[in-house]
């Protein structure tokens, strides 16, 4: 899995991003949560194929991961890599990803399903699933 942080991203440059990543053989499915700071998103790649490690750090600039980041876990090897935080707290709150979007195809010549989350709808879903 290939984890995509995309900081400063308007929600209609994230579609626009989405539908370029969705010209690549290589994926299986992009799943896009809001971070927890809700000051952007965070990219979930799943790919057909094991990637190789300097490949995927090429496909992680071209699909606009955090330069920043990218940079750390090119410099890290085999510690602590690709990481996403999935929660934040602040002032005693606790704040967690949203999951928005879910797009996905069976092969890599089948059309792309994808699925909208209503973000009020999965919030409550899992509040009282826990």
């Amino acid at each position: 899995m290939i984890r995509l942080d995309w900081d400063d991203c308007s929600y209609h440059q994230m579609l626009k991003r989405i539908e370029q990543m969705k010209r690549s053989i290589h994926i299986q499915s992009i799943e896009i949560r809001a971070s927890p700071s809700l000051d952007g998103y965070h990219c979930l790649v799943n790919t057909f194929d094991k990637i190789p490690r300097n490949y995927e750090y090429f496909l992680r600039s071209e699909w606009w991961d955090d330069p920043i980041r990218l940079k750390n876990d090119m410099l890290l090897y085999n510690k602590a890599r690709n990481v996403l935080f999935q929660k934040k707290i602040y002032k005693n709150m606790e704040f967690k990803e949203i999951l928005m979007i879910l797009v996905s195809r069976e092969n890599k010549y089948s059309s792309w399903d994808e699925k909208i989350y209503n973000k009020t709808q999965h919030v409550l879903e899992e509040h009282f699933s826990d």
